[in-house]
């Protein structure tokens, strides 16, 4: 028998399939949902920063809502109707309702502040681990990278410090060295990274000549970007990994396993096909890993990474050039 177990942020997961944090996840039905579906673990619909603030009493001044594109629930104030006492019901009843599923809180933030110390209430409503999901998009020419890499790392040790969760940072993939704030983030505690967070996505309607929502959910080809980070960072810069962003079927599941990954995350695979979609995802998953003579995650993890290959070239550039040569 085929043993999808795998080992998590210090958790034991049934299997590497997490169901992202989405709609889906939005109530304790929900979660229920996912974890009878199968899912290894479940995060919950994220908490915006801005709500905690606002339950914090905190002023708005200085938030500027055309900054944040991606966090669309909160520019059309859908995201208000969720207090933060509310948020910490949600992880309460979820918890009940998921058993020995292991359950990750998840807050959308995009700076660091009093907030963080909501952390620790998260922990004691009975949440398995924390998902911080950083969704900062730098908007002045005025920041440096540094100044940016700064604020996600001041975000990660202000949560760290008020809680002993285990803590996943979701980034997006644009930085200037995604190896050094990797390590850097690993250095101040966090226990895994999640390869990439997908930002809202904008387009322009010509005829009404108005900026629209563009594709929410991604494709099956979308992975490209995650997996080959994922495969240069598995055993290089200290800390677990994660996948997300264009997971939709078992194949492309595995793949992220042998560049490195403990676990995936899933979501528009779900919207698109239901709760069945975990069932079918692991059973083909068996398939595929008996038929390549795999007998467990662990055996698979990491199998063709950067580090154990020993080809780092293979990761970089030396594709790109044999494409455009035609060396072999």
């Amino acid at each position: 028998m085929v043993d999808l177990r795998t080992h998590y942020m210090g958790l034991v997961l049934d299997n590497p399939l997490i169901v992202a944090s989405s709609g889906l996840t939005g109530s304790p039905e929900g979660a229920e949902k996912a974890a009878a579906a199968g899912a290894g673990a479940v995060v919950l619909k994220s908490l915006f920063e801005e709500q905690i603030l606002a339950e914090l009493g905190k002023e708005s001044e200085g938030i500027d809502l055309d900054a944040y594109p991606e966090a669309e629930a909160f520019i059309y104030r859908t995201a208000w109707e969720e207090d933060s006492d509310a948020y910490l019901s949600l992880v309460r009843d979820s918890k009940q309702r998921v058993g020995r599923t292991p359950l990750i809180a998840s807050i959308n933030c995009v700076g660091s502040g009093n907030w963080a110390s909501f952390a620790s209430q998260i922990e004691q409503a009975g949440a398995d681990a924390l998902e911080l999901n950083i969704a900062y998009m730098p908007n002045s020419p005025a920041l440096s990278s540094k100044d940016i890499e700064d604020r996600v790392l001041s975000t990660v040790k202000e949560v760290r410090h008020s809680t002993k969760l285990p803590i996943e940072v979701k980034l997006g993939s644009y930085y200037s060295s995604l190896p050094h704030l990797a390590a850097s983030i690993s250095k101040l505690g966090a226990n895994a990274l999640v390869l990439f967070n997908r930002f809202y996505r904008l387009d322009i309607d010509i005829d009404a000549m108005k900026l629209v929502r563009a594709q929410p959910m991604s494709g099956g080809d979308e992975y490209y970007d995650s997996l080959r980070w994922m495969a240069l960072l598995f055993q290089r810069a200290g800390i677990e990994l994660c996948g997300a962003t264009g997971i939709h079927d078992a194949q492309t599941m595995a793949k992220f396993i042998l560049a490195g990954a403990s676990a995936v995350q899933i979501c528009s695979a779900l919207y698109k096909g239901g709760w069945k979609t975990v069932g079918k995802i692991l059973d083909d998953l068996r398939s595929l890993m008996e038929t390549q003579g795999f007998s467990s995650v662990d055996s698979m993890r990491g199998r063709l990474s950067a580090k154990s290959t020993g080809r780092l070239e293979e990761y970089m550039r030396l594709q790109y050039i044999k494409a455009l040569t035609g060396i072999s």
